[in-house]
């Protein structure tokens, strides 16, 4: 199964922040739409990611004066895509072997030049979860109508 394929059942809604833009707004669109990771947009060019994660290393380490912590401070400084022709087991494995060396919970999905949206690890182990449901059913379905022997 292609990585586009998970957009089919989360849909492609894609939340997004400026880099300049406060981390508390950042926190506020993550709230609004109930997701744990944001596309970081400079003159419409894909530059980063936010996740919860970083959200939570800043309260930690700069609660003091959290909201003058710009989106920029927090993001992630490097980042790592998948291409929307992947195949799920490609992306899943980006999010563990990567360049960075750290696993990833969220990762943009390119389709060519253009962010397609930004996928999780459970979006993947959801798509996994009914791609073996749905062979076990045709393999229980096999196994049942099994012919007898000596017919």
């Amino acid at each position: 199964m292609k990585v586009r394929h998970l957009f089919n059942n989360k849909g492609f809604d894609l939340y997004f922040v400026a880099p300049e833009q406060p981390l508390t707004d950042a926190v506020a669109v993550m709230m609004r739409h109930r997701v744990g990771s944001l596309a970081v947009l400079e003159n419409e060019d894909l530059v980063s990611i936010v996740t919860e994660r970083d959200v939570m290393q800043a309260v930690h380490s700069r609660l003091d004066d959290l909201t003058a912590i710009t989106v920029r401070e927090v993001m992630a400084p490097r980042l790592i895509w998948c291409n929307a022709d992947d195949s799920i087991d490609d992306a899943m494995e980006l999010m563990f072997h990567n360049e960075l060396g750290k696993r990833v919970r969220h990762l943009p999905v390119m389709d060519g030049d253009r962010l397609m949206g930004i996928i999780s690890i459970g979006d993947i182990v959801q798509a996994l979860l009914t791609e073996v449901r749905f062979e076990n059913r045709l393999l229980r379905n096999y196994i049942k109508n099994w012919p007898e022997a000596g017919i």
